[in-house]
């Protein structure tokens, strides 16, 4: 179903995966539209903001411009007769995985008990690694962890068309978070920050929303950065924690490609810097003379335009009633179906 109306002003959904930056990319939010942006936060881990409780929201504050939370898994393409503009970050799965672990060990006392209940009990008072082979006893029912994967796959959408595994914590669906972020406006990376926010931007910027990004801001990280010597291949939890997350990684690997081919675009088209058109001429250089000297007039071309180019008012596609993961998760079980693998 469409609707014939017509939003200049897109509500910004951002699907904050645990783990992934999203406090640093909700600040940069915060900061472009002040009391218009929403951190959203909720005692039960598995609360999910539904369509109707977006648009309870929006009803509340009309001008609300973005939403950011951990219990953005529904991704419905319009809110109250306004388009949605929907994102998430991936991080490399082990990284993510053991920066969860710190985040445990650090605030398990401040967490409310429904979250507290996800984890070990003693979990502030056992080594790094201790808690990692604990936590994946405690999850051995499941045997691929898939945390992202299961963050996008919302297990209510799935159950739908007879897609369940069993975890409360979503769906373990290459098949259908690759759809659903296929469906996604932006999908950054953790490890490729400044580049992801430079696309973001650029995106929304096609919109008619300008957003302001600091690239140095770093919040709600670990004081521990490094990686555990143990996470390694040769140890036995090292080993487990590397191998859990599959899907995770065909998904970061995919959507990663995908920013740096989408970046390389945007240093074609946008001046992002001294930096970067440095690196752009030593990079065309490096092929033949002819190439350094047209990279040179690129980017003197795209400086001196970058003050004059105007914000774009796109005309933005037609409005739809439909929710992206159940578009996807009927998808997946049309093809099961086809393939036997469904009744």
């Amino acid at each position: 179903m469409t609707f014939n109306r017509k939003s200049v002003t897109p509500l910004i959904l951002h699907s904050h995966i645990p783990k992934t930056a999203g406090t640093t990319v909700s600040v940069g939010f915060r900061r472009s539209f002040e009391f218009f942006h929403i951190h959203h936060y909720h005692l039960d881990p598995f609360y999910v903001l539904t369509k109707d409780k977006l648009e309870t929201l929006l009803e509340i504050n009309p001008r609300l411009r973005s939403i950011s939370s951990h219990h953005l898994r529904s991704f419905p393409f319009s809110i109250g007769g306004r388009p949605t503009f929907l994102l998430t970050f991936l991080r490399r799965p082990e990284d993510a995985f053991i920066s969860q672990l710190r985040y445990v060990q650090r605030n398990y006392w401040l967490f409310p008990h429904a979250w507290r209940a996800l984890w070990p009990k003693e979990a502030p008072l056992l080594t790094l690694r201790e808690l990692a082979r604990q936590y994946l006893d405690q999850e051995s029912a499941t045997q691929d962890l898939c945390p992202q994967t299961r963050f996008i796959c919302n297990p209510d959408a799935g159950a739908l068309f007879g897609l369940s595994d069993g975890n409360q914590n979503g769906l373990n669906s290459y098949a259908m978070a690759h759809q659903i972020l296929s469906g996604f406006h932006f999908v950054g990376i953790v490890e490729e920050m400044k580049k992801s926010l430079e696309v973001l931007a650029d995106r929304l910027w096609q919109w008619g929303t300008k957003v302001y990004f600091d690239h140095d801001l770093r919040l709600n990280t670990s004081p521990e950065t490094s990686r555990p010597v143990w996470l390694t291949p040769e140890d036995e939890v090292g080993k487990r924690i590397l191998v859990a997350s599959e899907n995770d990684v065909l998904l970061y690997d995919f959507f990663r490609k995908k920013l740096l081919e989408s970046h390389r675009d945007l240093r074609k088209r946008r001046w992002l810097g001294l930096m970067q058109a440095t690196t752009d001429a030593k990079e065309a250089f490096g092929d033949s003379w002819s190439a350094g000297v047209r990279s040179l007039f690129n980017s003197a071309r795209l400086y001196w335009s970058r003050r004059t180019d105007p914000i774009k008012h796109p005309a933005l596609p037609p409005l739809s009633a439909d929710l992206l993961e159940v578009r996807a998760a009927e998808a997946v079980a049309n093809r099961q179906i086809v393939a036997g693998l469904l009744p």
